[in-house]
């Protein structure tokens, strides 16, 4: 089968998807362009952030694959619920291309994986991240530490506090690299490669399997893993 995935996010996830999918053993070959799509073969493109993508690039991809029949069997876009739950999320994405296609029209398939709420939330997910150790007050993450046991709670769950005007996708951000810093792990979107090892995938994926934690997280992959058996 030949995929075409199209991501939200432009920086971090955007370089870390080839390697989980390697981790998973996806047996496809990326390629850089739809007219080198031959057998097992995916694209990897951004929608350059939700609205850009709801609105221009996912009907400009979907043009595309119309205009190069046969060459893709599924898009599949992922995006982040953000301040949305993902249900609803998803619901938004499906009622915009029901608006503009009939199904018929479509003889390929779409997925929408939405992250709930960010990429971040399924990087806290990672099994043993939360610090074991009491963590001093005057750490710049204790207040993170102090609010949330990642480890004990869904970080799909997690709020922002009351006095905290970040949305939650900001504030799992915030939550995230704090907590990288505070155990000496850099982090940023534009620089990833810290998080983007086979441990830390396999963290959370170990949490998925012990916890019914991150189901949005499970359903991509979930699945991945159904689609790698084709």
């Amino acid at each position: 089968m030949n995929f075409y995935f199209l991501l939200e996010d432009e920086k971090s996830f955007l370089k870390v998807l080839p390697l989980w999918l390697e981790y998973m053993d996806f047996g496809c070959t990326r390629v850089a362009d739809i007219h080198d799509i031959k057998e097992n073969n995916y694209i990897l493109q951004s929608g350059h952030g939700v609205t850009q993508l709801i609105t221009r690039a996912l009907f400009d991809t979907i043009e595309t694959i119309l205009l190069n029949p046969g060459k893709i069997d599924k898009l599949v876009v992922v995006l982040d619920s953000e301040e949305y739950e993902a249900e609803e999320r998803e619901d938004e994405v499906n009622a915009k291309i029901r608006e503009h296609y009939r199904t018929e029209e479509l003889d390929f398939g779409i997925e929408i994986l939405v992250c709930n709420h960010c990429f971040e939330t399924w990087l806290l997910g990672c099994y043993g991240l939360y610090p074991t150790e009491t963590v001093n007050k005057k750490s710049d993450f204790y207040q993170y530490y102090d609010y949330y046991d990642i480890g004990k709670y869904d970080p799909e769950k997690m709020m922002p506090p009351e006095n905290n005007n970040d949305t939650i996708a900001q504030y799992h951000f915030h939550y995230l690299h704090e907590l990288l810093r505070y155990k000496k792990i850099r982090y940023s979107k534009s620089k990833p490669q810290n998080i983007a090892t086979e441990d830390y995938f396999k963290g959370i994926v170990k949490r998925i399997s012990a916890t019914n934690d991150l189901k949005s997280f499970g359903m991509f992959y979930n699945f991945i893993s159904a689609s790698k058996e084709k």
